[in-house]
């Protein structure tokens, strides 16, 4: 995982400020395999209840990752209960790394 361990922190307790204390952050991509190199830094965001504003905590989410870590790309997901699951969830929930 190229992901270092502080990085990991910043990105698990940023998503419970943003999103409460049932957010689970997965990793997921190409930061997953130790010999690519680069990419964006793909998360998925599992909610326990239903969201009504999935899209504008993400943002605001990902705006606050890169104040705290930089410059760089992060693709947020959000899910909840109420989530009809697509492939690209599925395969985040099923391949991807629980933070």
């Amino acid at each position: 995982m190229r992901i270092p361990p502080n990085y990991q922190t910043t990105i698990t307790e940023t998503a419970v400020k943003v999103f409460g204390a049932g957010a689970s952050v997965w990793l997921f991509g190409s930061r997953l395999d130790d010999a690519a190199k680069g990419g964006d830094v793909d998360l998925l965001i599992k909610l326990e209840s239903p969201t009504a504003d999935k899209a504008a905590l993400a943002s605001r989410y990902n705006a606050l990752l890169q104040m705290k870590l930089g410059l760089q790309k992060f693709d947020v997901l959000v899910i909840d209960p109420s989530t009809t699951l697509k492939q690209i969830h599925q395969q985040a929930l099923s391949k991807g790394v629980r933070l």
